[in-house]
């Protein structure tokens, strides 16, 4: 019989996960598999598997006989030696038909050893791959509270840079000699108070990204506090929104001058004076309102007053809102804007 398998054969062989060769009835290695040439050298085929085998063979060729007879397989062992010494493996092994005669195909049973040591394999496999993703998660993570602190460090700093400004700004309006110098200056710097506050909440907060629209309307009301010295009632309705930062720092500013310009122009010739600050938010759509109970834009500084919100009109078509100004018991300055859908978050 040849020692060479036909190409069909050798396709069947390594169709085969366990170790497999095909035997003829004498002994002589046929063809084998991979997995058989891994345990048994690939150089067998054309030599007698007896070769390979520890003691004289008898067994091993007893049980080749065997299997001959039978199309069925039969469960046997062979004791295969090498440099490592002896190796009992468990086989099945059944008469095959080949296209120049009968043949034996033995194939190695895969023991309990071998099913554990693949298990442990696997699971070596997995804790090392555990700690890998759990190492990178502990890089990651560190890096994200590094980037946290960089970003908390640069947020404090440009809050006192800011509030620096904002104090310098302030006592060069009390040294000014002329009250158009002085005027300029103060407002200049209640508007670097106005982006401070943005900053100061956008710190204090657990966030980065946005500040809270009722914590930003309080702390711009509560800086009104140094600017009249006659007492000052506010009212408020904020629906909560998260602002985020981009449009955060105009909306700031444009309250601010609003506000501002009710605390001067808005002191009623009797009573109390009263403003009104409504933020409301309907599906992004914000209405911000600042009402005042003073002379409205019918007064003796209607003028100067209706002057000074060049700068609301400008940061409005930043954020593609417009100004309406109402007499109604007083100033009342309606805005509208929207805020971007995609980043619009609701306060819970």
């Amino acid at each position: 019989m040849s020692t060479l398998l036909s190409q069909d054969a050798k396709a069947l062989l390594n169709g085969l996960a366990e170790a497999t060769l095909i035997v003829s009835e004498d002994g002589t290695v046929l063809g084998l598999n991979r997995a058989a040439q891994q345990r048994l050298g690939s150089d067998l085929p054309g030599h007698s598997l007896f070769d390979r085998l520890a003691g004289d063979g008898q067994d091993a060729l007893r049980f080749i006989q065997r299997c001959f007879g039978s199309s069925a397989p039969l469960v046997g062992a062979l004791i295969v030696s090498d440099a490592r010494g002896s190796e009992r493996l468990k086989c099945r092994g059944n008469r095959i038909a080949l296209s120049d005669g009968p043949a034996v195909l033995l194939r190695m049973l895969e023991t309990d050893e071998d099913r554990f040591g693949a298990l442990s394999r696997k699971v070596h496999e997995l804790h090392t791959e555990i700690t890998q993703r759990k190492h990178a998660e502990a890089v990651l993570q560190e890096s994200l509270r590094e980037r946290e602190l960089l970003l908390r460090e640069l947020q404090h700093r440009v809050k006192n840079n800011m509030q620096m400004l904002a104090g310098m700004l302030q006592g060069g309006a009390r040294e000014a000699t002329s009250n158009e110098a002085q005027l300029a200056l103060r407002d200049a710097a209640n508007r670097f108070s106005a982006v401070s506050a943005v900053q100061q909440l956008l710190y204090g907060s657990g966030r980065l990204d946005t500040i809270g629209s009722e914590a930003l309307v309080n702390s711009l009301l509560a800086s009104l506090a140094g600017m009249t010295r006659t007492p000052l009632k506010t009212t408020t309705h904020v629906d909560a929104v998260d602002l985020p930062i981009e449009p955060a720092t105009p909306i700031a500013l444009v309250l601010n001058e609003l506000l501002v310009n009710a605390v001067k122009y808005g002191v009623p010739t009797q009573g109390e004076q009263h403003i009104t600050v409504e933020f409301r938010n309907e599906s992004g759509n914000v209405t911000m309102i600042v009402h005042d109970n003073g002379p409205g834009f019918a007064g003796p500084d209607a003028q100067r007053r209706a002057s000074g919100l060049g700068l609301v009109r400008a940061l409005l078509r930043q954020l593609g809102g417009r100004l309406d100004i109402e007499n109604q018991d007083g100033a009342r300055c309606v805005t509208r804007f929207v805020l971007p859908t995609a980043r619009l978050g609701e306060s819970q």
